[in-house]
């Protein structure tokens, strides 16, 4: 009997569509018909005529934005303009790769080697298992797909079992798309445990390209190296965000408040753990919660506040709210507006402060709407980055170009912004993390470098 996964609203809790899950033997099949579809189709397929249909996507998920954004908005909770957003991003990202689809990736020595030449050309590493996660399904696909497909490979998409509609809605198209040829893209459906692992093992998956938590990617990480298949892994991030004596306070408390609550908490980059110099913390502290109450205006009553986001799911929800429990009976104080709990999958926004430095809570990946305030001089800001096991995203809030530059060059994170919350990126950046938040790199404008291998030529 064939099992269902079935997707519910976390803002409603009600069911919003149900789809069969990918048995072995289907998903043997389905990697069998990439590897073919790899090498009879796409693989030789000139760049211009993938540059085209990457751009063809892209123009889908312009016009049809309206109807992602609403699948989108159902299976996470987020509201219809966020998710309109969301989509937006990810037609850029389609439109970026089709960009570098048509890049010259040859180069050529002809000097060294007298009457030859000698070549080093990118071979397209092959079919690429993609494994997305249910907080941005469309971004992080758009991060990944677009690049895998301009570089030449082929790619299975295995969405969370928690949030599939937007990005069936995409697969459907690229599937139905004639610049596709078949079976260039897939899709597998199915819990991470069966789906994923037996995409992870499968011979005929040459790379798995991955988003999730630092745990499964661990996992995932060993079991393709044991097939000797390449990984991505962008994983947990334990966000640090540092304000200076010299930061314009106002700006930082605006930016934390945006940075750390968009998407209910609910992002690896969300700027969760706050530090701040003893000068200035009261004065800081303030202006947070002046912030939180210009966002969130309903913070102090009983209605669920405007704009805030739902937990994914009730177990994710009572996570959060044991952490916290924990935080506060080690001596962090709730400010007030706090929302500690909330109806259904709601919860929060919750500030914390007098966090100590070494507090379980600040060592924890919340994943949820709550902000923790620790303390502590500006000197030792640096060392607390340095002294976490993650390495995703840093946010620095200071008036001094020399503070910032320093911090730049000196701290082991993937992502630094500057006098900015993560609302802003570029295509053209990279993506990914040091130590337990991943490895390799995905996106910027050597995308295409991760989903192929150099190859090298001598002709006489």
């Amino acid at each position: 009997m064939t099992q269902m996964l079935l997707t519910h609203d976390p803002r409603t809790g009600t069911a919003v569509a149900r789809h069969a899950c990918t048995d072995a033997t289907q998903i043997d099949q389905i990697c069998q018909r990439a590897r073919q579809a790899f090498f009879q189709h796409w693989r030789t397929l000139p760049a211009v005529r993938r540059s085209e249909a990457l751009l063809s996507v892209a123009r889908h998920l312009r016009e049809q934005l309206e109807a992602f954004a609403a699948a989108e908005a159902a299976d996470t909770g987020k509201s219809l303009a966020t998710a309109r957003g969301e989509v937006a991003g990810a037609a850029g990202l389609w439109e970026y790769a089709a960009a570098l689809a048509r890049v010259e990736h040859t180069e050529t020595l002809g000097s060294a080697t007298g009457s030859g030449l000698a070549l080093t050309l990118r071979e397209p590493m092959g079919v690429v298992g993609l494994i997305v996660p249910w907080n941005y399904p469309l971004i992080t696909t758009a991060e990944r797909m677009p690049f895998a497909l301009a570089a030449g490979c082929c790619v299975i998409l295995k969405p969370s079992e928690l949030a599939v509609g937007s990005l069936a809605l995409l697969v459907a198209h690229l599937q139905q798309n004639p610049l596709f040829p078949a079976d260039v893209v897939q899709v597998v459906y199915g819990v991470g445990k069966e789906a994923g692992q037996a995409l992870t093992r499968h011979p005929a998956v040459d790379m798995i390209a991955f988003v999730g938590s630092t745990a499964t990617g661990r996992a995932i990480e060993t079991a393709a190296a044991s097939c000797g298949k390449r990984v991505t892994a962008e994983l947990g991030g334990n966000n640090q965000v540092l304000v200076y004596p010299d930061a314009d306070l106002a700006a930082a408390a605006d930016g934390v408040i945006a940075g750390a609550l968009r998407n209910g908490g609910q992002a690896c980059i969300a700027g969760t753990h706050v530090l701040v110099d003893p000068a200035v913390a009261d004065e800081f502290v303030s202006q947070l919660q002046q912030a939180l109450q210009r966002r969130f205006p309903a913070c102090s009553g009983d209605a669920v506040p405007e704009g805030l986001q739902p937990m994914i799911t009730l177990a994710h929800k009572q996570r959060i709210q044991s952490l916290v429990q924990a935080g506060l009976a080690q001596g962090g104080v709730a400010l007030p507006g706090s929302r500690l709990d909330g109806p259904g999958h709601f919860l929060g926004p919750v500030l914390i402060d007098h966090v100590a430095p070494d507090s379980a809570l600040r060592e924890q990946e919340l994943f949820g709407p709550v902000i923790t305030i620790c303390r502590v001089a500006a000197s030792q800001f640096n060392a607390i980055v340095a002294d976490n096991q993650y390495g995703l995203a840093v946010y620095v809030w200071t008036a001094a170009s020399s503070t910032a530059l320093q911090a730049v060059r000196q701290l082991r994170v993937g992502r630094i912004w500057v006098n900015a919350d993560p609302e802003f990126w570029l295509p053209e950046l990279p993506v990914g993390g040091f130590a337990d938040s991943g490895v390799g790199r995905e996106g910027g404008i050597r995308a295409l470098d991760t989903y192929s291998l150099p190859k090298a030529a001598i002709i006489y």
